[in-house]
């Protein structure tokens, strides 16, 4: 009787999961953001960051954002990435963060801040995606 008791619960179980679980799956909250290089531009008030995102698989139903935010010393610059891609693939990005005085950024340590959001469909399920990184230690290098 406990055997068939075991059995019963763990076939309900594993249904449970199987016609719950990929519709939770499909609904992960985060993507995936990453600063990988920041490098000086010409006119030392703006760098260059780069890096890569992964978000979806969803259709997009504008662009999401996500705005950095790099500090060095006294120096403060901002910049945004447009996220217009949701594949579920990794995608390359490149922007500008730019000081927001007439300090001037330059090569050494620095910390960069990112946040952002991104929201979409897949048939009728809706998706907002969020990402955040804190304070992460990056090196900005020589153009």
């Amino acid at each position: 009787m406990r055997t068939v008791l075991r059995r019963a619960i763990l076939t309900v179980t594993v249904v449970a999961v199987l016609a719950v679980g990929p519709a939770a799956w499909a609904q992960d909250e985060t993507f995936g953001f990453t600063i990988d290089a920041a490098r000086l531009a010409a006119d030392r008030h703006t760098l260059v960051v780069s890096g890569s995102y992964t978000c979806g698989p969803f259709d997009a139903t504008g662009p999401g954002f996500v705005d950095l935010t790099v500090v060095q010393g006294r120096t403060t610059g901002f910049g945004s990435v447009p996220i217009q891609l949701c594949d579920g693939s990794a995608q390359a990005y490149q922007a500008q963060v730019v000081s927001n005085s007439d300090r001037q950024f330059k090569r050494g340590a620095a910390r960069a801040t990112a946040s952002g959001y991104v929201e979409g469909f897949r048939g009728d399920l809706r998706f907002l995606q969020t990402t955040r990184v804190d304070n992460q230690n990056i090196t900005i290098q020589r153009r």
